[in-house]
């Protein structure tokens, strides 16, 4: 019964150690472009690379506006519609 409590202990500190080794912070910074603005329109990027209109802010009477967001090792571009 010891020897199952001690694999088991072992296994269970290992596994632990692992998964407190991938949570790490990355050195590495990311940028992403979830959408942006062109010509008052929100823009967007399809899964084959092509870009294509996502909203036109001109109809709603509205203007597009792009902002960033920073989450840790993460910088984040996107583009809303909002008022003038």
């Amino acid at each position: 019964m010891k020897t199952v409590f001690a694999v088991l202990m072992l296994v269970s500190g290992s596994a632990f150690a692992s998964e407190v080794n991938y949570s790490r912070p990355q050195d590495e910074l990311y940028i992403d472009f979830i959408s942006w603005c062109d010509s008052n329109n929100v823009m967007g990027q399809d899964s084959q690379g092509q870009t294509y209109v996502k909203f036109n802010c001109s109809e709603y009477g509205q203007t597009c506006r792009q902002t960033v967001t920073h989450r840790h090792n993460r910088t984040l571009y996107f583009a809303a519609c909002s008022d003038k």
